[in-house]
């Protein structure tokens, strides 16, 4: 008959020695599910850019007589020929203008010199102070519709919409002149940081 071995009890293992229990427990820390936002190398925030477009329907004349005649793509002119159109400026003071595009036709063999100015909320502001920027808009043809643009980079005080100011875009000798062509305005676009 087989023997059977008998089992020896484990021996019980002893505790390294120097190292002594904690009385303490130590919390453990749940992770958060928040991410973490990433430092900025930069101590501030760069200023961002953006672009506004302002369609011709925004143009009015300068005086109501003249009227307003609206030829859908083509843009808005005056229906007395040679007035003015006018639109207000609408940007967050602080912001960098950086570029204004007026987008036109104008198939007279004249010039038109449009003007970006400014008039103070609380008082008359004297000249010199209103001007913004005087932009020409040439004749000219560019297939297939004839529609032009002309940017301006150039304003003063580099730019920077200051508080109390209120600006507008003025486009004179807009109108149809029959045989001696058509002016019209086909809307704004503007640049600016902020």
């Amino acid at each position: 008959m087989p023997v059977k071995k008998k089992k020896t009890p484990a021996k019980a293992k002893k505790a390294a020695p120097g190292k002594k229990a904690s009385a303490k427990a130590v919390p453990v820390k749940k992770k958060s599910t928040k991410p973490v936002a990433a430092k900025p190398i930069l101590p501030f925030s760069l200023p961002k850019k953006y672009t506004i477009f302002i369609e011709s329907a925004a143009f009015f004349p300068a005086n109501s007589a003249d009227g307003y005649a609206d030829l859908f793509q083509d843009g808005r002119r005056t229906v007395t020929p040679g007035k003015s159109l006018s639109t207000a400026i609408v940007l967050p003071v602080g912001a960098k203008l950086k570029s204004i595009s007026i987008h036109y036709t104008n198939s007279t063999p004249n010039p038109v010199l449009s003007f970006f100015l400014r008039k103070h909320a609380d008082r008359v502001s004297p000249s010199g102070e209103i001007e913004m920027s005087f932009i020409n808009l040439p004749p000219g043809t560019l297939p297939p519709d004839n529609y032009l643009t002309v940017t301006d980079t150039s304003f003063p005080n580099a730019g920077v919409i200051q508080n109390r100011f209120l600006h507008y875009l003025e486009i004179p000798g807009t109108g149809d002149f029959g045989a001696g062509g058509r002016v019209t305005v086909r809307g704004v676009s503007l640049v600016y940081t902020y």
